[in-house]
């Protein structure tokens, strides 16, 4: 199969071929190729840390692939054959790869980084090569890939309006099975319900059944539900579909594992619900649990489903360290869309469109993404909240009156809370972002962000921050909290780290904004060996490992 590429002396791979075909017929002969030929490895930054991402999923469908990836380092880095390119954002890193004499891109059609070529459509100077089951397609540009393989159209079940019942409900006592028979569920206690249907404790631990009410399965959500289910993400934190149920013979819902904790609605809704739920928290839970849900989301992207209604209800928090996505059978998987968004976290070109009549993009989620990032980070707070602003907040976020500066040279507009001290002591890179994004509209790529906020908890874990006040969930803020002292080894992020954990006592704040509204090219400077071309790739293997990992 890989005779088609074997002409090239290098290879950019993407990570979507290890995460898709580890433990294949597919992928065992790639890793011969790699072994006998003496072909060069480049990977990007993104590489890296989407496998950060799988790895902290605890999936156990991923034991193939850290198994692949031990093997290809182990192959690779003896020879010097394995090189990181310090770039994250898609654009970059084909600029760098473009650079790379005799190279060709190998990647996979449903992978985060196709899609993201799809959609950016950035010039290519070397060969891009699309690995699938059956062999290898390649394409001179971006155009050609796009005209030979096109993505998926709408499903013409997103137009069928027509619905899948039951004469009959069930309900707590009553026994729901799957297709086959195979497997039964009896319904032991209903724990909520809504306006789509009721969501049971079963008699198998951690597993609760969502039973709909009639007039709500259509044949979208059903074959939509099927190929969640058919993903097999097991890693904790996913409340996806796992088996179809049905009762009497009719389809009536699914089994998902049990979240624990409340919404984060609940927790990130200013300063007294955070203090009051988590009342021992510091800045590095706060950055913990945003990382945990981008993580989430990614993982999600690198099979195939966008989240679509991206909200702080849509997820549920026990802990910093562990966060559940919940009412995930709207998310979109393939040309199957979601039906549903809410409006102040959805990008505003987006705003007035019929949601069941178009295919989301990776773009159209990298809005949401950015706003989980501020909503998360303010504990609630929504963007374009301000100060003696408009009535409604649809109207700031149609103007971009995002009130926050880079100089902190006006704080008139932010809402009173301690919420200009949050921006103040946010690290640049991320204030900037923050700032591109909703005040001149820039993008950042959803990778970007988690990159972003990695990189806040590490500054965070070193202490390499010099103020305490930066480690506090609300700087400068009048309530009490354990001081925080920094040793001058601390702050030079010597590595010797206890985590800060000071006491807070509860303590009401005056015109503190609840967070919740019912209505809506700058980059950061690399260093300069990182701004070089492919003379400046990272030859990871001078080091003795790869990643970090193993």
């Amino acid at each position: 199969m890989f005779e088609v590429i074997s002409q090239y002396g290098a290879v950019a791979l993407d990570y979507s071929v290890i995460s898709e075909f580890a433990g294949t017929p597919v992928f065992d002969e790639f890793t011969e190729w790699i072994m006998t030929s003496s072909v060069d490895v480049y990977v990007s930054k993104t590489f890296k840390t989407l496998h950060y991402c799988s790895v902290y999923q605890t999936d156990v469908k991923n034991s193939d692939v850290n198994i692949a990836m031990k093997n290809i380092c182990s192959f690779l880095l003896p020879d010097h054959r394995l090189h990181l390119v310090q770039e994250i954002e898609t654009c970059a890193f084909i600029d760098k790869v473009n650079a790379v004499p005799d190279c060709v891109i190998l990647t996979t059609r449903k992978g985060i980084f196709t899609k993201r070529l799809y959609e950016k459509q950035p010039e290519l100077k070397c060969v891009l090569a699309i690995l699938c089951s059956d062999g290898i397609r390649t394409f001179g540009s971006v155009r050609d890939l796009a005209d030979q393989l096109p993505l998926p159209a709408l499903s013409r079940l997103a137009g069928n309006n027509t619905h899948i019942d039951s004469s009959a409900i069930a309900s707590v006592m009553d026994v729901v099975k799957t297709a086959d028979g195979s497997m039964s569920f009896e319904l032991v206690k209903r724990l909520s319900g809504g306006a789509e249907g009721m969501v049971f404790l079963t008699d198998q631990r951690n597993i609760v059944a969502k039973i709909y009410h009639k007039g709500v399965i259509t044949p979208l959500r059903w074959a939509k539900l099927k190929k969640l289910s058919e993903l097999g993400i097991n890693g904790e934190g996913f409340c996806l579909p796992r088996q179809l149920l049905y009762f009497q013979n009719v389809p009536v819902g699914y089994t998902m594992t049990l979240g624990r904790g409340v919404t984060l609605g609940n927790v990130f809704d200013g300063p007294d619900a955070l203090l009051e739920q988590f009342p021992k928290w510091t800045r590095l839970d706060v950055v913990d649990t945003l990382l945990s849900l981008i993580e989430k989301y990614l993982y999600l992207h690198m099979h195939d489903v966008i989240a679509g209604d991206i909200q702080l209800k849509n997820a549920l928090i026990y802990s910093s360290s562990s966060v559940y996505l919940i009412d995930m059978d709207s998310v979109q998987i393939s040309n199957l869309p979601c039906p549903v968004g809410t409006e102040e976290f959805t990008d505003p070109r987006l705003w007035g469109r019929n949601f069941s009549g178009f295919v989301r993009t990776l773009g159209d989620e990298d809005y949401s993404i950015a706003m989980l990032v501020f909503s998360v980070l303010f504990c609630g707070l929504h963007p374009y909240a301000t100060r003696r602003g408009a009535e409604t907040l649809r109207e700031e976020i149609i103007n971009r009156n995002f009130p926050y500066t880079l100089d902190n040279s006006e704080e008139e507009h932010i809402p009173l809370g301690g919420y200009n001290q949050i921006w103040r002591f946010l690290p640049e890179s991320i204030r900037v972002m923050l700032y591109e994004t909703f005040r001149n509209g820039k993008v950042y790529e959803a990778i970007e962000w988690l990159d972003a906020v990695l990189s806040y908890k590490e500054q965070l874990m070193g202490q390499k921050i010099d103020s305490p006040e930066a480690y506090k969930v609300f700087p400068l803020s009048d309530y009490d909290q354990a001081s925080v002292v920094l040793t001058a080894a601390q702050t030079a992020g010597s590595g010797s780290y206890e985590p800060l954990k000071p006491r807070y006592v509860k303590k009401t704040f005056t015109n503190a904004p609840s967070g919740k509204y019912v209505p809506k090219d700058f980059r950061p400077q690399d260093n300069e060996e990182q701004k070089n071309a492919v003379t400046d790739v990272e030859n990871t293997s001078k080091k003795g490992k790869f990643l970090g990992l193993f």
